[in-house]
């Protein structure tokens, strides 16, 4: 059983770190819209009023953005919490540091991430 739930929280985790990837690159795509919107307004010698609707939309869009990002923190949090009441244990902290003993490593290999 211990197996199974153990399969089943790394495909969970498999698609919160998707989810949390895909939200940073909406934020970042955002981010250089909002970045090139006035820019470009700039460039084409266009008046203050033209395209304010859209920079306004496009800087709702990051702010929404970021509340969702906020909520997928708070996921990622409460999965924590629900992965270490079922006795789960901590398999890595981010894409580089692996907990000692968690992952066997291949026989013979000496140089490892640290």
């Amino acid at each position: 059983m211990r197996a199974q739930r153990q399969t089943i929280a790394r495909n969970v985790a498999e698609r919160l770190f998707a989810a949390e990837a895909a939200l940073d690159i909406a934020a970042a795509r955002i981010a250089e819209l909002n970045a090139a919107l006035p820019l470009a307004r700039l460039d084409a010698r266009l008046s203050a009023a033209n395209g304010q609707e859209a920079f306004a939309s496009s800087a709702s869009a990051m702010v929404l953005v970021a509340e969702t990002r906020e909520r997928i923190v708070a996921t990622h949090a409460n999965l924590k919490q629900a992965s270490d009441d079922m006795g789960l244990t901590e398999v890595s902290y981010g894409d580089l540091l692996k907990v000692r003993g968690a992952i066997s490593e291949p026989a013979g290999q000496h140089l490892r991430a640290v």
